[in-house]
């Protein structure tokens, strides 16, 4: 299947064909409730005061605490739409590749279905040579109906050579496999439009879930960055410091319960002992992941410069020629399951594929992220909606305990 163009086709006809991935109507910003943020006032008068200091400071920090985790569950719901839309997409893209198959298949069998009346149309000919009157014309001219009447009172002609016999039984079973195929035709386009359907209303909803979580995070920018700047002062940092601080808290709360070990009975594509990744595939996927840092996000994406999360794996992958599975997180989990390549997450290298589900379990049908783990604690990702393609601390929030090696 051609991912990389199927992915960014519209599943509806008409709609053209690049699937940019569009955030329409954004709220404004004035439609969200103004809360009560410090001011740049507050954090002056504070700073004179440790006592007030430390309170600013903890105010702070809960309330960007408090919006990422906001942030955080509208993208993890457009991340699950958007997954629901891939698998949709990816059942349209069969179903699609099926249509074809079986209208070639239709086509050539109508051809040989012709070509066969064609040869039988020479013994009616000889037949009404020897009193058959308008057979030829009725055989050639007449309805499908007329012709598998024609072709069946034939049968019963008793004047019939053997070799005669078989062209007629060549032709009879010729036009019964083309109206057969001919059907299932007409059947699987049916089939393909229903898909197409529920592919449109899925893009659909994870369209409108990106535009929600886009506008919260245009509305509050200004905030987010002015509070950063205001921790910053009062601790004597920086923007940036504080900024990979409280986004390292909101991913990973310290309040959080340690993650749940992996259940006893592991999935059957688990790797107890996996041998380690193969080191040249691995560095050449990283360096192609690593060329798109900064490249936007887009709904069904995988290049040449937009993503989405699948869409990277995938393409990073493909670009050392190792093949992970579909376009699709879940489908991407499921093929390394199939594939014997789940190894515990504790055990997990630099170069293994981190699945994220809602709760984090493995049982879990739907697999809504796929990042790239590079080491150290850090991973590679095609993020969100609201945000490029970039290098974060592991989120340990939804991870699923078991990660896929591709190589190795």
């Amino acid at each position: 299947m051609a991912d990389g163009k199927r992915r960014r086709r519209m599943v509806a006809a008409g709609v053209p064909a690049t699937l940019l991935f569009a955030f329409a109507n954004p709220m404004p910003a004035m439609a969200l409730r103004q809360p009560d943020y410090p001011s740049w006032d507050d954090v002056e008068q504070a700073r004179h005061n440790e006592a007030a200091a430390q309170a600013t400071v903890e105010q702070i920090e809960g309330i960007l605490i408090r919006l990422e985790a906001e942030a955080a569950e509208l993208n993890r719901i457009a991340l699950e739409l958007g997954e629901e839309y891939a698998l949709a997409a990816a059942a349209l893209d069969a179903a699609t590749a099926k249509l074809d198959r079986l209208k070639a298949q239709a086509d050539a069998a109508q051809e040989r279905a012709e070509q066969s009346e064609q040869q039988v149309a020479v013994i009616v000919a000889q037949l009404a040579r020897n009193g058959g009157g308008d057979v030829t014309l009725g055989l050639l001219l007449g309805s499908a109906d007329d012709a598998d009447t024609l072709l069946a009172r034939l049968g019963t002609a008793d004047r019939l050579t053997a070799s005669s016999a078989a062209l007629l039984d060549r032709a009879i079973y010729d036009k019964k496999t083309a109206q057969a195929l001919a059907k299932d035709a007409r059947a699987a386009e049916r089939e393909r439009q229903k898909l197409a359907d529920d592919a449109q209303e899925k893009y659909d909803a994870a369209q409108a879930a990106a535009s929600d979580a886009q506008a919260k995070a245009d509305a509050q920018r200004a905030d987010i960055d002015r509070m950063y700047a205001q921790l910053a002062t009062l601790k004597g940092t920086t923007e940036a410091l504080e900024r990979e601080y409280q986004e390292g808290l909101a991913a990973n709360p310290p309040s959080a319960p340690p993650p749940a070990p992996p259940p006893t009975t592991p999935p059957p594509g688990v790797d107890p002992t996996p041998p380690p990744p193969a080191s040249s595939a691995v560095e050449g996927a990283i360096a192609y992941a690593s060329a798109q840092l900064g490249e936007a996000y887009q709904l069904g994406g995988m290049g040449p410069n937009a993503w989405d999360c699948s869409g990277l794996t995938k393409a990073s992958y493909a670009s050392v020629g190792v093949y992970i599975g579909p376009h699709s997180s879940t489908d991407q989990y499921n093929y390394m399951n199939a594939q014997g390549r789940l190894v515990p997450r504790e055990q997990m290298q630099r170069g293994d594929l981190l699945f994220y589900s809602y709760g984090g379990s493995a049982s879990t049908p739907r697999k809504y992220h796929v990042a790239i783990y590079l080491g150290d604690g850090k991973m590679i990702e095609a993020p969100n909606p609201t945000a490029l393609v970039r290098i974060v601390n592991v989120r340990y929030a939804d991870l699923v305990p078991y990660v896929g090696r591709p190589t190795g």
